[in-house]
């Protein structure tokens, strides 16, 4: 999360918090993040899912090809 939260700065995407958090249940997915107020689920491979993740938070499309679809 460190390097998402450092490209989002270096991006200069404003009104955006990148904010690190304990367990979210799904470690079956591996590294894994919410948006919010979206609520839309990502997992994140490697590293290069980030940039996709970028996109999402400066234009709000959701990078589909990461997204998890949870039954909640």
């Amino acid at each position: 999360m460190r390097l998402l939260k450092t490209s989002a700065k270096m991006a200069g995407i404003k009104n955006v918090r990148v904010q690190k958090s304990g367990c979210l249940d799904y470690c079956e997915f591996g590294t894994t993040c919410v948006v919010y107020p979206e609520g839309v689920w990502y997992s994140l491979p490697d590293e290069s899912s980030i940039e996709d993740v970028l996109t999402h938070l400066k234009t709000g499309k959701v990078a589909e090809h990461l997204r998890l679809e949870l039954n909640e």
